[in-house]
């Protein structure tokens, strides 16, 4: 089943978090594609980055592809910022029209961890209301993004969802 990991990153935690799932995947023998969601203007200021999340800005994004028909397992990911997802991963959803029969997960990181439920719930809501079925959800530490074992452990229970 080839498999689509999306995510955003700006300090490169969950873009460490996505390629450790992605070689773990390639171990096991599933072909995993990493989408790196790209702005066309990346806010570097912190401040302005959570007003953008918390006001929910969708601001464009470049070279974006929204065709996801080859993938039979999706997987979103994001950093939580003021407590939701990041601009560019809802950009990114916004742009899909639908997931129906999908199979998804998805994971966040977070620093401070205030807000990380919420932003799941969040971004599990927003899976559902396009049709994908979600099969994992987590959010992860991003500060422990560099320990194997603690990205291991996290991911578990996705890679048992996925292979044999």
């Amino acid at each position: 089943m080839k498999t689509a990991i999306i995510f955003y990153s700006f300090s490169g935690n969950t873009r460490r978090a996505a390629q450790f799932l992605k070689e773990q995947l390639a171990k096991k023998g599933v072909a995993a594609d990493l989408i790196d969601l790209k702005l066309k203007e990346d806010v570097k200021a912190f401040f302005k980055q959570c007003q953008h999340a918390l006001f929910k800005k969708t601001p464009e994004l470049v070279g974006a592809d929204y065709n996801l028909e080859k993938y039979g397992f999706l997987m979103f990911s994001s950093p939580v910022w003021a407590f939701t997802i990041t601009p560019a991963l809802r950009s990114y959803l916004g742009g899909i029209s639908s997931l129906e029969n999908k199979k998804a997960a998805c994971f966040l990181t977070y620093g401070s961890g205030s807000g990380s439920a919420k932003a799941l719930r969040e971004l599990e809501s927003v899976l559902r209301e396009k049709g994908a079925h979600i099969m994992f959800s987590k959010n992860l530490s991003g500060f422990r993004t560099k320990n194997t074992t603690y990205l291991e452990e996290r991911f578990r229970p996705l890679l048992e969802i996925i292979t044999p």
